[in-house]
């Protein structure tokens, strides 16, 4: 089975070429493991500490040579670690997921994926609400390395999973975020993030089982938006039959694009 589960202190996703998991191990470290189904872990994070004292450090395994790219032993170190962890899904469509040390984490299935579904072309249909439109055509995953880097993603109707590392670069940006679309825009409320300097996690993050609602008042015109519920909202700027543009940060213009 393919999908997205969730745990209080867990958030794991899995398709058919690499998963994804977040792990609450204590209250200041989270850690990510980015493993791929033919060349095992390949990539590996720890947010260490809490606001404002936080730090993080990696690893990456290139995918085909296996050569190992760090900064920080302890990068390297926990990558070979969590080379062990094993998940499970249970007849019930939970999961439970076992780190190297014999941890275990206990997740609810939150939406299953269908792999078809990335592939399809998007059907066109100009009474489709834009919301709805915006929500099927974000569907997609990528893999993407290089020398010294890893760029992957999976987006479903309900959820983005963002995992990029470039350690020459002290370049970390992994995340979770839960989409929302409504017709003023696109938002996303980003439910587990870490980077160089943050690390965090919903403190119950089976709040992350709920869907998300953008605010449709607070999205506004010409730009982005970040208000008190914690999204990032992005206006839509213009529609074609095989586009939504939207209003990024910074001046920035997001696409949304129908799949072929």
């Amino acid at each position: 089975m393919f999908g997205i589960w969730c745990g209080k202190d867990a958030n794991v996703a899995v398709i058919e070429d690499f998963s994804i998991a977040f792990l609450r191990i204590k209250k200041d470290v989270i850690a990510s493991v980015l493993r791929h189904h033919s060349y095992g872990t390949v990539g590996c994070v720890y947010g260490l500490g809490v606001k404002p004292q936080v730090r993080a450090v990696c690893c990456i395994r290139h995918p085909e040579s296996g050569k190992l790219l760090y900064k920080d032993e302890a990068g390297k170190e926990n990558l070979e670690k969590h080379e062990r962890d094993t998940f499970l899904v249970e007849s019930d469509g939970s999961m439970i997921y076992r780190m190297y040390d014999g941890t275990e984490f206990e997740l609810t299935l939150s939406e299953e994926i269908h792999m078809e579904d990335f592939d399809r072309p998007a059907f066109v249909d100009s009474d489709m609400p834009l919301a709805r439109r915006m929500a099927l055509w974000n569907v997609g995953w990528k893999f993407t390395y290089g020398d010294g880097s890893l760029e992957v993603s999976i987006d479903t109707t309900k959820y983005s999973f963002f995992y990029s590392i470039d350690p020459e670069k002290d370049w970390i940006y992994c995340r979770v975020g839960l989409q929302g679309y409504c017709e003023k825009g696109w938002a996303m409320l980003s439910t587990v993030c870490i980077r160089a300097n943050e690390s965090r996690m919903l403190e119950d993050n089976l709040r992350s089982l709920q869907a998300y609602k953008p605010m449709e008042d607070c999205f506004v015109t010409d730009g982005c938006a970040f208000p008190s519920d914690g999204g990032w909202y992005w206006s839509v700027k213009k529609v074609t039959e095989d586009a939504v543009y939207l209003n990024g940060c910074g001046g920035d213009t997001y696409v949304i694009g129908r799949r072929r």
